[in-house]
């Protein structure tokens, strides 16, 4: 991909990033009845691992790190990490070392364990 579709790519993800915070700033997902509502707490009572999403990134949105953190810790803490895997992905050919370090087998395992633990303990453990 030239440097003309990466900057074509930046400008449309900052868009819409950009976008879903405006949204999140207005509305506030848990008085608002037309944001969606998680399918999988509906039907089982429990929370999924992006349960509290919404309400995280209109927290963020108020600069209320600790309401942000309490609505959904993890998600949070993926915040940065999908911030430099997307960084990692446009920046792959000047960065192909640590690109081919970190998108292994490895890296998508150790991600989904950290899912499905975070997933178990937010409902077991707590």
């Amino acid at each position: 991909m030239g440097a003309r579709g990466k900057t074509a790519i930046i400008i449309v993800a900052v868009a819409v990033i950009a976008g879903a915070m405006t949204v999140y700033y207005l509305f506030d997902p848990a008085e608002s009845g037309w944001m969606p509502r998680c399918l999988w707490k509906t039907l089982t009572g429990t929370d999924c691992p992006g349960c509290g999403t919404q309400r995280m990134l209109h927290a963020l949105a108020h600069g209320d790190i600790a309401s942000a953190w309490k609505s959904n810790a993890f998600g949070l803490c993926m915040i940065p990490v999908a911030g430099f895997l997307m960084w990692l992905e446009l920046t792959r050919e000047r960065h192909a070392a640590l690109y081919a370090k970190v998108h292994r087998s490895a890296t998508i395992y150790a991600i989904g364990v950290a899912i499905i633990a975070w997933w178990i303990g937010r409902n077991f453990i707590s």
